[in-house]
This record gives structure tokens, C-alpha cells and sequence, in this order.
């Protein structure tokens, strides 16, 4: 994945940030996902949007939630 101006690429990066500036940064992943162009931008929007939850789950034990790319992995079985 390529730099990002302006946001965290790396674990060292991401700990310098403050919690509102990494929700900031997981926001404008989660737009670029829904709203993703093409199959690529919304895929790399989405390994963005985990990693930048990932590193929010590390750093300040927020949970992050499970997310899939829809077609990758087969659905969760329900609960019936």
C-alpha cells in the first residue's frame, strides 16, 4: 500500500496520533470504502480501515469489529 499524506503507515506513526485524530483517519476509511470507485479502492480502502482499527484496538483497547470483504470469505453461520 502506498504512503498516505497526511495519516499513519506504520505502528510508530499510528502512536503518535491522538484517539480523535486515528477516528478522524478510520472515518475517512470507512467513506472511502462505501464509496469506493472500483473494486481495487474499496479493497484497499478496507485493508486501510482494519489496520487503522487494528492499531486503535492496540493502542486505546477499543474493541475493533470483525469486518469482511464481501465474496472473500464464506458468510458466518447464522444462528437459528
Amino acid at each position: 500500500m502506498g504512503r498516505l499524506k497526511g495519516g499513519a503507515n506504520t505502528d510508530a506513526e499510528a502512536e503518535k496520533l491522538t484517539l480523535s485524530q486515528l477516528e478522524l483517519l478510520i472515518s475517512g476509511a470507512e467513506w472511502r470504502f462505501d464509496h469506493g470507485s472500483n473494486s481495487n479502492a474499496r479493497k484497499l480502502a478496507f485493508k486501510r480501515l482494519t489496520w487503522l482499527e487494528a492499531q486503535r484496538e492496540r493502542l486505546h483497547d477499543i474493541p475493533a469489529p470483525s469486518r469482511r470483504l464481501a465474496g472473500r470469505q464464506p458468510p458466518e453461520p447464522s444462528e437459528s
